[in-house]
């Protein structure tokens, strides 16, 4: 059987000084972004709809937010408030949630970006930072088991958490990875590691020459 590490990968997400001399990179990944961005970019897309419509209302921008009008409108008799009072303050409020949202999509970014799960011929191995860098690692020689737990929206969406029991209750074996796509792929590279490093297969295959 070929070793499955035969095609090396250069690391892109992972610190490549951080691999030993005889190490290959099998997979690095962040969660999938379907994990944290879809909530706040709709809700940000929405708010920036009603914020533009009730602008539109008050400058008289588009006559197409006739209906739009018509509401605030009703609203603004409703209340008694002017109807150009009421439209300056409805924008202000749906600016400041539309803000929140970008807030919100702002933080998601630096989480997602901040952590790379990866496994490599050695090592499983969590680097988590952006300008500072922490690394989490279990060598693949203590590695007992692999756990994908996937639900129904989860497999839709090709995404899962994934636990890696190890030896001694290493940091890496005593939490949830959250989100990590193609789970099964990446629990049989850290199965086939573990399982090669104690074969031949383990070792660094021979450069291909002449025939």
């Amino acid at each position: 059987m070929a070793s499955p590490w035969a095609s090396k990968k250069m690391p892109k997400l992972l610190k490549a000084t951080y691999l030993g001399d005889q190490e290959f990179l099998l997979e690095e990944t962040r969660a999938s972004k379907l994990l944290y961005f879809p909530g706040p970019v709709v809700w940000s897309l929405i708010f920036a709809v009603l914020t533009y419509l009730t602008l539109a209302v008050r400058e008289g921008w588009n006559p197409r937010s006739h209906l739009w009008g018509n509401a605030i409108g009703q609203l603004a008799s409703a209340v008694h408030v002017a109807k150009p009072t009421l439209a300056l303050g409805l924008t202000l409020l749906f600016g400041l949630l539309l803000l929140v949202g970008l807030l919100r999509i702002a933080v998601r970014y630096v989480r997602w970006m901040r952590t790379v799960y990866a496994v490599t011929s050695r090592r499983v191995i969590v680097q988590r930072g952006i300008l500072g860098r922490n690394f989490d690692e279990i060598p693949v020689t203590q590695v007992r088991a692999v756990d994908v737990h996937q639900t129904v929206g989860q497999r839709v969406l090709g995404y899962g958490t994934i636990r890696v029991s190890s030896e001694g209750g290493a940091v890496v074996g005593n939490e949830d990875w959250v989100g990590i796509p193609k789970p099964f792929r990446f629990q049989k590279l850290v199965e086939d590691a573990t399982a090669s490093i104690q074969t031949p297969q383990a070792a660094s295959p021979p450069p291909a020459g002449p025939r």
